[in-house]
């Protein structure tokens, strides 16, 4: 095997895939009580929560069962947001978590800076296991909120 950062060739290896991160987060989109999607209608939705709220017993049983599976409840409300290892979410979803690096233009530089987000090779993840209540669960973009589907779609 080359040294570290040589390939077999005696090049220099420019950027190796950097391992996977130790926790992901993600959204979980709860079954409605009136059937409405927030995971479709998210970016159109009404202020208005009401018609997207998931009952107290889906909500309940959601965090009972992701919690058993092994993953951590961060926060809960029209949605809840979980994290847990890359590995939890390719087993349970039967998923490929794999990192791509994206070119972000910030307010105030000049020049854009790199960075790197995991996704996962279906846009929405789900457990079939857990249908009746979730929806479906996407990965979340750091320090982009409910913005994951959308742009793993792309």
């Amino acid at each position: 095997m080359p040294p570290s950062g040589l390939t077999h060739k005696g090049g220099t290896q420019l950027d190796s895939m950097p391992d996977k991160p130790k926790i992901l987060m993600a959204t979980v989109y709860l079954k409605s009580q009136s059937g409405r999607s927030f995971l479709h209608e998210g970016k159109t939705a009404p202020i208005d929560p009401r018609p997207y709220l998931p009952s107290s017993e889906t909500i309940k049983k959601a965090i009972s069962e992701l919690q058993r599976i092994g993953f951590k409840i961060e926060a809960q409300g029209v949605t809840l947001s979980i994290s847990g290892p890359p590995d939890l979410f390719e087993q349970t979803c039967g998923v490929k978590i794999s990192p791509e690096e994206r070119m972000v233009h910030e307010p105030g530089k000049t020049k854009p800076t790199r960075q790197l987000l995991y996704k996962s090779s279906q846009p929405v993840m789900h457990i079939h296991d857990l249908d009746d209540i979730i929806e479906g669960i996407v990965l979340a973009i750091p320090g982009v909120p409910f913005e994951g589907h959308e742009l793993q779609q792309q």
